[in-house]
């Protein structure tokens, strides 16, 4: 009878051995996001094991305890029982088989056995499992853990403090919550490996992925720039400004006085119906709103903040001495998490206006993005304080060129293919071979 509890004894210890493994593994990978759903649904248990995370320092502390109590009585009892067992069993039996009752090979054996349990029914298969649900796992293991956890809490916070106090002889903090969490460039590359797998699909990973490059982009890098501002003039009758938003295609523009480095205010469409029937009474000063002046180097999620605080939907964007560089409105800052939206008065630009000449090069606007000519064709063009491709090459150039020149850079080629007054308009791309 003696023999048999110990043997059952033996069971307990190899299944707490593996209770405290699993709960040790559960709980390092566990989603939070995951139970904290099965919590406000009303789960007792997923309410537990969020209180575990909440002290998961204590809590692999009291595992780690568990584990080294269980594999000590384990070796303590185990071996000489199993010995003791086998022993009996071959006692009785002829030779050779009797040669196995022997202390030595009896606890040759005892021990191999001891180890195998431990290993395989104690360590890897509770671990295994864990792993693969952890979740469901830590909502099983978290009551009985926390019970454990306070029971023992002197031993742990004995355990702790020492821990911490080798790490402090050893000048090394213990990091704190919130290095333990996911950092902005791991969230992408976790969003990145569910696209591969296709659990996310790539239109909503590229969504995710524009929001947390928000705060990396600078309005300079969204906005229309000076040249393409269209604008109405204070002074304008109703006739005048009626067409200009016509041909524009746009419901709001800015109003300027003698040029557009002294924008006055902002024109809304809406406001001019009231004045069709009696346009003598028509004044631009008199329906303009107020303008947004931001500078160039205000980040795109900051200025959306500051468009919503402010109702606004335009914001004028100014250089470092007060002239005006561009206007960038509340469409532009969504293009840069959705990508590019297409009313009936927009023309295809970057991307959508590369061409393909006789010759098999690429015919680029000059006003493409580097940014999203490297992503498009795997480059590495360097970026700096430009934004476009004609921007790059007067970097480069270091003087305003003229149709034909062009540049080499990283296995590129981009040679000017037309000019527009001062500006480079179209420009010749030719790809590295691969």
């Amino acid at each position: 009878m003696e023999l048999l509890a110990k043997v059952c004894a033996i069971c307990t210890l190899v299944g707490l051995n593996a209770f405290f493994v699993a709960a040790e593994f559960a709980l390092v990978g566990a989603r939070l996001t995951r139970l904290q759903t099965l919590a406000e649904a009303g789960d007792r248990k997923a309410r537990l094991a969020l209180k575990a995370l909440q002290h998961l320092d204590d809590c692999l502390s009291s595992t780690q305890l568990g584990i080294t109590l269980a594999s000590l009585a384990l070796g303590w009892i185990g071996e000489a029982t199993l010995a003791t067992l086998i022993t009996h069993l071959f006692s009785g039996l002829p030779a050779p088989f009797a040669t196995l009752s022997t202390h030595t090979v009896a606890s040759t054996l005892a021990f191999s056995c001891i180890t195998y349990l431990h290993i395989v029914l104690g360590e890897l298969t509770p671990k295994s499992l864990a792993l693969l649900h952890p979740e469901q796992v830590s909502r099983w293991v978290s009551g009985p853990l926390l019970w454990f956890t306070n029971f023992f809490w002197p031993a742990i916070w004995l355990l702790n403090h020492s821990a911490l106090g080798f790490l402090h002889l050893l000048s090394i903090r213990p990091p704190t919550y919130a290095e333990r969490v996911h950092a902005p460039e791991e969230l992408l590359l976790l969003l990145s490996e569910s696209q591969k797998h296709g659990l996310v699909d790539e239109a909503d990973a590229d969504m995710i992925a524009g929001v947390f490059d928000m705060a990396h982009t600078s309005v300079r890098q969204a906005m229309t720039p000076r040249t393409e501002i269209e604008a109405i003039e204070r002074s304008w009758p109703l006739v005048k400004v009626v067409e200009t938003i016509r041909q524009s295609g746009y419901s709001r523009l800015p109003v300027y006085e003698e040029d557009l480095d002294h924008i006055v205010g902002v024109v809304l469409l809406k406001d001019l119906l009231d004045f069709f029937e009696t346009p003598d009474t028509f004044s631009v000063t008199a329906i303009m709103r107020e303008p947004f002046f931001i500078p160039e180097m205000m980040r795109v999620d900051t200025l959306m903040r500051a468009l919503q605080a402010r109702n606004a939907h335009m914001a004028i964007v100014v250089d470092e001495y007060g002239g005006t560089l561009g206007l960038v409105t509340l469409e532009d800052l969504i293009e840069e998490i959705v990508g590019e939206i297409f009313d009936e008065f927009d023309e295809d630009d970057g991307l959508e206006n590369v061409q393909t000449t006789a010759e098999g090069r690429l015919s680029i606007p000059g006003d493409l993005s580097v940014e999203e000519l490297n992503e498009r064709y795997q480059l590495t063009l360097p970026t700096g304080s430009y934004v476009t491709v004609a921007g790059l090459v007067l970097a480069t150039l270091e003087h305003l060129p003229t149709v034909g020149e062009h540049i080499h850079l990283q296995g590129v080629t981009l040679r000017v293919t037309a000019m527009h007054h001062l500006r480079i308009e179209r420009l010749e791309m030719t790809l590295p071979v691969p």
